[in-house]
């Protein structure tokens, strides 16, 4: 063989051997790309199935047993009380003007009481003034024909005067009129009237009669005795009362804000701040369906989702609930705290009444637990109440 073709053949095997080599390193890159795949596929299959169990878990399942992790005495299971903020509450100092009950609120107070015993009165030497609520029938006529919507004659209608829910000048023309008078009333309807488009600017007569007017009765001792004579025998008791009462709830709400805003532990029982979660998420979920019944009764669009009653997505809702449950837990174990610290005791008859607001379903799915806690808040708010130095 020639010089020359040796070399041709040598070359061929050189370019083989590359070649194999090229193979050989294709193939091996070809499984590490496998491989590399392979591991990002498995770590998002392992992200996901992860991400599904982190969210199941971060779901907070609402809950009626508002007695769990409480025992038979309205006390927190494991609750370590040695961890709260001692918030010295039997030497708080509260100013009178935080907790006063002002004559305009005891006033007020006065009047509902008055206006709850008000009567609507036939008599006829009463006269009909702006301001007053009367009872009336009328007939309402167009070109001497009575109209659709315009009759109420035999079932009777209230209306305040000057509260501007008739037509311009209707009631008006009914002042200085007295229980069993007959009323002749003339207006014209608004040039727009949506009510009745039919009846836009035309001029109408109402044939009225005036039924009765609503009597407030006079603030005297003889109206004290024969309907709250709970609350004194005179004029001066009567407010007295309302001045005291108003007081004192003012004081009590004073003090339950008080510990609210200022309650800490540092060490949280974690079963009780767990299920806590549970409790609230199922308070609100009970706001949220009372709150959607009230305003489909009143014709009002409701909240079309429990995101857009909170205003907070889910996982947000589930942060807001947990930090709750925190708070809820510090505020309860300062209860606790200071009912065990000043030996209180539970009120039965307070007891009693707190099951009575609830109906018989409610008292039995949140348990006996649960009312004994609420009643041992209240024995400790009654007791600071008549502990504390107002000034």
């Amino acid at each position: 063989m020639s010089e020359e073709n040796m070399s041709k053949s040598k070359a061929k095997r050189e370019a083989r051997k590359q070649e194999v080599k090229k193979e050989k390193a294709k193939r091996s890159f070809g499984s590490i790309i496998s491989w590399c795949v392979g591991i990002v596929i498995a770590a998002v299959v392992i992200g996901v199935i992860g991400m599904g169990i982190y969210t199941s878990l971060d779901q907070i399942t609402p809950s009626s047993d508002f007695s769990r992790y409480i025992d038979e005495n309205g006390f927190i299971e494991g609750a370590d009380l040695g961890s709260v903020k001692d918030l010295d509450m039997t030497n708080l100092h509260v100013a009178l003007a935080d907790v006063d009950y002002s004559d305009d609120d005891v006033q007020a107070d006065v009047d509902a009481a008055l206006s709850s015993k008000s009567t609507y009165e036939a008599d006829s030497s009463l006269t009909v003034k702006d301001g007053d609520n009367i009872n009336l029938d009328y007939v309402g006529y167009v070109d001497g024909e009575a109209f659709d919507g315009g009759n109420t004659q035999g079932n009777g209608t209230t209306l305040k005067i000057g509260s501007g829910s008739y037509i311009d000048d209707f009631e008006e023309q009914l002042i200085g009129s007295h229980p069993g008078d007959s009323v002749t009333v003339n207006v014209t309807f608004p040039d727009e009237y949506s009510s009745n488009p039919d009846l836009a600017g035309k001029e109408a007569v109402f044939e009225c009669v005036v039924n009765s007017i609503l009597v407030t009765p006079e603030l005297t001792d003889e109206f004290v005795v024969n309907n709250f004579p709970e609350y004194g025998s005179t004029v001066e008791e009567f407010k007295d009362h309302y001045k005291k009462e108003g007081y004192n709830n003012n004081l009590r709400t004073y003090l339950t804000q008080y510990i609210s805003d200022n309650a800490e532990a540092s060490k949280l029982p974690g079963k009780y701040t767990k299920h806590s979660r549970s409790t609230i998420a199922y308070t609100d979920r009970q706001s949220f369906e009372y709150i959607s019944q009230i305003y489909q009764l009143y014709g009002m669009t409701p909240p079309s989702s429990f995101q857009e009653y909170t205003g907070m997505s889910d996982s947000e809702y589930n942060a807001h609930v947990k930090e709750e449950a925190k708070t809820r837990t510090a505020i309860d174990m300062t209860y606790e705290k200071i009912f065990k610290d000043n030996n209180l005791t539970i009120d039965e008859a307070y007891l009693e009444s707190v099951r009575s607001s609830y109906s018989d379903e409610e008292t039995a799915e949140f348990g006996d637990p649960y009312f004994k806690q609420l009643a041992l808040k209240t024995a400790v708010v009654n007791f600071l109440a008549e502990t504390v130095t107002v000034e």
